[in-house]
């Protein structure tokens, strides 16, 4: 219930409504009502939200809700998270043009086991002062074509689409079953839920109806391998949830492979093509691990995130485990440092020169994302950025670090960067406009900028990082497969995404003046690479052994604290500037070396290594 898609203009069958000269405010009123489409204007600065006078009718609403937080508590949990994810916050920079849209469906005004809530489709666009940074949004909202049927007595939800359960009625009989084999002290069922792979990347390849398609595909070949008495519903836009009875661990291992082998045993046709459905599962036993639904779906969604780390098995089942429950507190602190550093423009870069093995000159600098805490300290964006992938945030921080890199392109036609995406966000519609935005207004860009993606991420789906690359080529950008070594990728898979750099894992590189076998692999690697066309560059360069033997081994290029520490690239203006001249102040009276500017006085701020 909690689908996010972000579109651009014509890339969505709702129109957005702009404004017309030649239709009064009543006409225009008039023909909203006529259409059940309800229009709204939010403040982000002041939270208040204006209404299209048709709009309490549309949402099956009393009256419309006054403020943002006010439409918040009217979704249900999944919905307001997938809306909070979908709009602007107050600074956030804000795209320009098409780029700015989005879409979100949810269910609005629910009362759990009264009445079911209305199921919309809001569609809209982000508001931008003039300096570029958001300020509210504007659009409409509109019954979805996957609407909600009550069944009699009211209670009970399906979505239209798949002739699914939705989420909270779903939710309901896993209580319901929760309950019972708790009561009986011996009984077990399983909640697990299952997700579409690169869906994403399938709706915008080929098209929402062919999505569709594989939504309906899939459910229909999970639900065939189900017995009888066990419930199938649709959690959101490409996930499902599977209440299955009388089910022990064991158990529930077998159903979830039978589940996999059924969507993935055969092909997908659809109109446009012929495609290959995989999914990933996580799953929950309860009552021993759960003991309301509530918690069951929180922690099938943790096992969700390993299966989907453990590409070839593609499944988890839930465990209790100390270090996750403090890794759960760490992920909601790190998500508060997102939210509030985009908020604040306290994301800044760092850069660490890249240079070449043979005479050691800087060819190019890898901007690194660090985040300035308001206290002043700095932190490596590492660490959040694994979170901001878990919390559906990573678009937003890769947008902001793109953003920055490149405005430092643009300032400095001599500064070549590499910036790390992940697929999910070059795949994002509002991210690529982004860019090619940036070079459309200085074409020199393209040549200066590396995308870098890890082979971990590229290899989940050939085809996908294929077609990923070539757009990226066709742009003028160069690629790079970062921690090559990791993974498995095949020269092959190198050859048919035609990219220019492999990064070799620094696991590799970290110990290879005294292990013969990451000798071997560098050589190997090396010689292969030259082979292909493809450079090579070394990281975690810590001493000059290593370089040494580096570039003995035919590697091109070094990266590491050895060859160069990254140094702070902070804005001359804005939070960030104010907190770093605190924090420069703090640092010097510490035998820190005086500082320099990262590019020899091409950018304007100089800052210590971190």
């Amino acid at each position: 219930m909690g689908a996010i898609e972000h579109v651009g203009d014509g890339e969505t069958a709702w129109p957005v409504p702009r404004p017309c000269p030649a239709m009064a405010a009543d006409d225009v009123a008039a023909v909203l009502g006529g259409l059940q489409v309800a229009s709204f204007r939010w403040d982000a600065r002041t939270d208040r939200m204006s209404w299209s006078d048709n709009a309490a009718a549309v949402l099956g609403l009393v009256q419309t809700p006054p403020t943002g937080r006010a439409l918040q508590r009217l979704l249900a949990r999944d919905g307001a998270t997938a809306r909070a994810a979908a709009v602007p916050s107050v600074g956030v920079p804000g795209p320009a043009g098409a780029a700015t849209g989005y879409r979100v469906t949810y269910e609005i005004g629910a009362e759990p086991g009264v009445r079911p809530g209305r199921r919309v489709d809001e569609i809209g666009r982000w508001l931008c002062d003039a300096e570029g940074h958001a300020v509210g949004s504007e659009g409409i909202l509109v019954p979805s074509t996957a609407t909600q049927t009550p069944a009699p007595g009211g209670t009970t939800a399906v979505d239209a689409g798949t002739g699914l359960l939705l989420r909270d009625s779903l939710l309901h009989r896993l209580d319901e079953a929760i309950r019972a084999a708790a009561g009986d002290g011996r009984g077990s069922c399983a909640f697990l839920v299952i997700a579409i792979d690169g869906l994403a990347t399938i709706n915008a390849s080929f098209g929402y109806d062919v999505g569709d398609r594989i939504i309906t595909a899939v459910a229909q070949r999970i639900g065939r391998r189900m017995r009888q008495g066990d419930v199938l519903g649709h959690m959101s836009g490409h996930k499902f949830g599977a209440l299955l009875h009388d089910c022990s661990e064991s158990a529930v291992t077998i159903a979830a492979e039978r589940f996999r082998e059924a969507v993935g045993g055969e092909l997908v046709v659809t109109e446009g093509a012929e495609i290959a459905a995989r999914i990933s599962i996580g799953a929950v036993v309860a009552p021993r691990h759960a003991a309301d639904a509530d918690t069951a779906a929180i922690r099938a969604e943790e096992a969700l995130a390993e299966a989907r780390d453990d590409v070839e098995r593609g499944f988890a089942v839930y465990h209790p485990s100390p270090e996750r429950d403090r890794a759960r507190r760490r992920n909601i602190q790190a998500a508060e440092d997102i939210v509030h550093g985009l908020a604040e423009n306290r994301f800044v870069l760092a850069y660490q020169p890249v240079v070449a093995a043979n005479g050691r000159e800087i060819l190019s600098y890898e901007a690194l994302a660090r985040l300035v805490r308001p206290d002043g300290f700095v932190l490596s964006a590492g660490p959040l950025i694994a979170t901001a992938e878990r919390l559906g945030l990573i678009r937003r921080l890769d947008l902001r670090i793109l953003e920055l890199a490149l405005a430092d392109l643009a300032a400095n036609p001599g500064l070549r960067l590499s910036v790390n995406a992940s697929v999910e966000t070059v795949t994002d519609p509002q991210w690529l406009a982004r860019l090619v935005e940036a070079i459309s207004a200085t074409r020199s860009i393209a040549g200066r900028l590396t995308i870098e993606i890890t082979e971990t991420a590229a290899m989940r789906n050939v085809e996908e990082m294929t077609r990923i690359a070539a757009v990226l080529r066709d742009i003028g950008c160069r690629i790079a497969i970062d921690d090559f070594g990791s993974g498995h990728t095949s020269f092959k898979a190198l050859r048919r995404m035609e990219v220019d750099w492999v990064k070799i894992d620094g696991s590799y590189v970290a110990d290879i003046t005294e292990n013969e076998d990451s000798v071997v692999f560098v050589r190997t690697l090396a010689t292969l690479a030259g082979h292909f066309g493809i450079r090579t560059v070394a990281e975690w360069v810590q001493d000059e052994k290593a370089a040494v033997l580096l570039a003995d081994l035919g590697v091109e290029a070094l990266q590491g604290r050895h060859v160069g520490e990254p140094r702070l690239r902070i804005p001359g203006n804005g939070a960030a500037a104010a907190i770093a001249e605190r924090y420069r102040a703090d640092v010097a009276g510490d035998g820190y070396p005086a500082f320099r500017d990262v590019l020899a006085g091409a950018l304007a701020v100089g800052a210590p290594a971190i």
